[in-house]
């Protein structure tokens, strides 16, 4: 009763804030053990990846993310069968170690290749890139590069070995390019195959 309205509106948005990191670490590290206990359950269904970037990319911005994340993703991007849930945490995990590895003006750009068995969602971004010692370990658990020191896994240095191990899960796969452009820059891209949607 002692503070004022701003201050109160201050503090409750950075309870919310922390409480949510938290929430992130905790699904991080119960995916991580899942995941090394050969107990990943994958809740297949049919699902819109567009949906799950909106999603992701939104909550990245209210938490703060002043990057200009841009969504390119083609009109007639074909659903896939996948755990939904845990596409989130993979898509999350990707934006999020795109966003703490980079500075505030960085583009950091979603887009999509469609082919006849599989789709590739790409997250591109035109920051410094991965130091090229860090890049054949950025998927192992509690590998951070060296320039910020934190990953889409809150610093644990288990988000792209989530994102990794997920994606396994679902037959699909996970690959780094960096420098991605004019020395710079990174990209990961999240490979998902493709079925046929039943009619």
């Amino acid at each position: 009763d002692k503070l004022d309205a701003a201050a109160k509106k201050d503090l409750l948005a950075q309870i919310k804030q922390e409480t949510e990191s938290l929430d992130e670490m905790v699904r991080n590290l119960l995916a991580i053990t899942r995941i090394d206990a050969g107990a990943l359950e994958l809740r297949r269904d049919w699902i819109d990846l567009r949906e799950i970037v909106d999603r992701v990319t939104n909550a990245a911005r209210r938490r703060g993310a002043r990057q200009r994340i841009e969504i390119a993703l083609p009109s007639d991007l074909p659903l896939v069968r996948a755990d939904a849930t845990l596409v989130e945490q993979v898509i999350g995990n990707v934006i999020g170690n795109a966003i703490v590895h980079t500075p505030a003006e960085t583009r950091v750009l979603v887009d999509a290749l469609v082919g006849p068995q599989e789709l590739a969602l790409r997250v591109t971004d035109d920051g410094p890139g991965i130091p090229a010692q860090a890049l054949p370990q950025i998927f192992d658990k509690f590998v951070k590069a060296d320039t910020t020191q934190a990953d889409g896994g809150q610093g644990t240095g288990l988000g792209l070995a989530i994102a990794k191990g997920i994606m396994e899960a679902h037959d699909g796969s996970i690959t780094a390019e960096s420098p991605h452009e004019g020395g710079r820059g990174a990209r990961i891209v999240l490979t998902f195959p493709r079925q046929d949607v039943p009619a």
